[in-house]
């Protein structure tokens, strides 16, 4: 009878009940705390079991790692700081050239990036060719020990630089005088403090400039009649370029004067304290034109000035014969620049006029001549020429003019200068 009145009761094959949900979180927090308070426990009892072990552990590791970060981490990090550094070089000045020594200037602009300052000591640059190598410099520049900070200024002024290597010397002159951009090449070693770490480091870095002193030109040309007593006869103004931040103290250059791209030598001209300086420079020029040269060469000559004279112009080709310096003849600067063929174009026209204006001023005149100066020129040119062709052909009548020509025919002297006369008074 009971077994009949318990299958009418509801719920009674439903098993038992399941814990309720905030029952469950309930005893999982509590499991889960009870489970980290047993892991501190343990890590407690193994760190107060095993300390000693991990005392000598650490100990071990900074023993290895700090030799490590000051010797070999802090300076590779100087040193990449220099590499990444820029240089500039401001001013640069090589004046009082003698064959052994130069005096040498050089102010040059470093940015570390760093905020703190960098303490050096004394270091020496050395410049160099870098095809050379920096164990062949041809110069040593002391830089007293000092605190760069930022962007800072460095450098030494006209200090006795003896010259190291010659034949580097002459290759780097030569680079600055014949190519668009030429390199400076610093090197330097020495030791840096930032604040108490000292740091070995060296710069070795290539400053880039513009080279290649092309635009000569000449200006003002005169042929004075009579010579000077040195025996000059021509004058000028040259203007010589220098596109390079570099300043270049000279001397007093000796001049070969060729016709045109020939090799044939008509004069010789001197150009004395010459200071090449950043920009355009001009001097003053005296030479010597070898008239007699010219006239027994004379297919020669006008066979190598033709393309010229068809554009009003004389085609000249200076070649550095010699430079001199305080009297010591300077082998590297004479060299460099003797392979600088330095070409112009000379107008005729100016040439005549400054020639004619020169003789009209000159006090040396025959009295026949001082006529001449002082009333117009009474010659009958061809017709159409005038004044112009007058003033040319009076010049068969000078006596200077006479005395260049004493070996030609008469003739042949009076005709050249008429055809000289007639080019004139057409330009």
């Amino acid at each position: 009878m009971a077994l009949r009145i318990g299958k009418y009761i509801i719920g009674v094959n439903r098993g038992l009940l399941s814990p309720g949900t905030d029952e469950t979180a309930k005893l999982e927090k509590v499991s889960s705390s009870m489970s980290s308070i047993s892991k501190k426990n343990k890590l407690r009892r193994h760190f107060r079991r095993f300390w000693c072990l991990y005392l000598i552990a650490n100990v071990i590791f900074l023993s290895i790692f700090l030799p490590v970060f000051f010797l070999v981490a802090i300076p590779a990090i100087a040193q990449l700081v220099v590499n990444k550094s820029d240089l500039r070089i401001v001013n640069a000045e090589v004046m009082h050239p003698t064959a052994e020594t130069v005096r040498m200037t050089l102010e040059a602009k470093v940015n570390l990036k760093l905020a703190l300052g960098v303490r050096l000591d004394p270091v020496v640059f050395y410049t160099f060719v870098r095809s050379a190598g920096y164990k062949n410099a041809y110069a040593g520049i002391k830089i007293p020990g000092q605190t760069i900070k930022g962007n800072y200024s460095l450098g030494v002024m006209d200090q006795l630089t003896p010259i190291l290597n010659v034949t580097s010397w002459e290759t780097f002159v030569s680079q600055a005088v014949l190519q668009k951009e030429t390199a400076l090449s610093l090197y330097g070693a020495t030791t840096g403090y930032l604040g108490v770490l000292k740091n070995h480091f060296v710069l070795d870095k290539d400053v880039t400039m513009p080279g290649e002193f092309a635009g000569f030109s000449v200006a003002n040309s005169t042929f004075l009649l009579p010579a000077e007593d040195d025996g000059s006869n021509l004058v000028a103004n040259i203007t010589l370029p220098n596109p390079s931040v570099l300043s270049f103290e000279v001397g007093t250059i000796t001049l070969d004067l060729k016709s045109g791209h020939t090799d044939l030598v008509i004069g010789k001209a001197t150009v004395k304290g010459v200071t090449l300086r950043p920009g355009n420079n001009t001097f003053p020029l005296t030479g010597v034109i070898d008239i007699g040269t010219m006239i027994g060469n004379l297919t020669e000559v006008l066979s190598s000035q033709g393309p010229a004279i068809r554009r009003g112009a004389l085609s000249l080709t200076a070649v550095t014969r010699s430079i001199v310096s305080n009297g010591t003849l300077i082998p590297y600067y004479t060299k460099a620049l003797a392979s600088l063929p330095l070409v112009a174009n000379v107008s005729i026209g100016d040439v005549l006029r400054n020639s004619l204006a020169h003789l009209g001023s000159s006090e040396t005149m025959s009295e026949r001549d001082e006529k001449r100066k002082r009333g117009p020129v009474q010659l009958d040119g061809p017709v159409g020429y005038g004044d112009l062709y007058s003033q040319v052909a009076s010049l068969k009548h000078n006596r200077h003019v006479q005395k260049i020509f004493e070996d030609e025919d008469p003739k042949r002297r009076d005709a050249m200068i008429d055809s000289l006369a007639r080019y004139y008074a057409a330009l």
